[in-house]
C-alpha cells in the first residue's frame, strides 16, 4: 500500500463517467490518508502525436521533449498509478496511445541496456470502461489481447512493474440514464473507490 497516488483520466467529455471513475478511485485513497494528483489528458493539453522531436530524443541526438517531463515527474512521484479511459474499437483511445508513445519511453520507462526504469515496482492498475461485459471481451479474447499487449509485455517486461492489472467498468450505455443503470454504475463507482482506498496507507 502507498502513499502517492496518480490518475490519469482520457475523455474529452465533461462530467463523463471516465471523470468519476477516475475521482472514485482518488477519493477512495484520499479516505484512507494517501494524496491523490489526478492528471487530465484532456485538461493537461497533451498533444499524443509523436513528433520529430520525439524521434529525435529516442535516437539519442535531442532531450526529452519539455511536455513529456512535466507528466514524467507525476508518474515518477507516485507510489500507485490508475489509468482510467474508455475502449474504442477493441483497443485504448488515441490520446492514452499517445502517451504510452511518448511519455512511457526509452529513457525514462525503461533502458536498453536493463536498467530498472522509473516505473519499475510501482503499481499500476489499468481501469478500461466498457460498453460490453467483461465476460464478453474475456470470451472473446480482446480481454486477453489487452492484458498481454498493456500489462504483460508493456507494463511488467519493459518497464519491470510486478503489480499491474486491468479493472473493468462494463456494461455503460451511453445515454441510458434509467433507474436500473444509474444503481449499477453506482455500484461500479463505489468497487472503484474501494479499489482506491486498498491500494492507499496513511502516511
Amino acid at each position: 500500500m502507498s502513499n502517492n497516488i496518480l490518475v490519469i483520466t482520457s475523455n474529452p467529455e465533461k462530467d463523463s463517467m471516465t471523470d468519476a471513475v477516475g475521482a472514485a478511485f482518488a477519493a477512495g485513497a484520499v479516505e484512507r490518508g494517501a494524496s491523490a494528483d489526478v492528471l487530465d489528458l484532456y485538461d493537461e493539453g497533451f498533444n499524443p502525436v509523436y513528433s520529430a522531436a520525439d524521434r529525435a530524443h529516442y535516437l539519442g541526438h535531442a532531450p526529452m521533449p519539455e511536455d513529456v517531463v512535466l507528466i514524467q515527474r507525476r508518474l515518477a512521484q507516485a507510489d500507485v498509478i490508475a489509468l482510467v479511459f474508455p475502449i474504442y474499437w477493441y483497443t485504448m483511445p488515441a490520446m492514452v496511445k499517445g502517451l504510452f508513445d511518448r511519455v512511457i519511453c526509452r529513457g525514462f520507462a525503461y533502458h536498453p541496456d536493463g536498467t530498472p526504469g522509473a516505473l519499475a515496482d510501482k503499481t499500476v492498475r489499468v481501469i478500461m470502461l466498457t460498453g460490453g461485459s467483461r465476460q464478453w471481451y474475456e470470451s472473446d479474447g480482446i480481454g486477453e489481447s489487452l492484458d498481454n499487449q498493456i500489462c504483460r509485455q508493456t507494463f511488467a517486461k519493459y518497464c519491470g512493474v510486478k503489480d499491474v492489472e486491468l479493472v473493468y467498468v462494463d456494461n455503460l450505455s451511453m445515454g441510458d440514464d434509467s433507474s436500473d443503470k444509474r444503481k449499477a454504475a453506482a455500484a461500479q463507482l463505489e468497487g472503484i473507490r474501494q479499489l482506491g482506498a486498498s491500494l492507499a496507507r496513511r502516511p
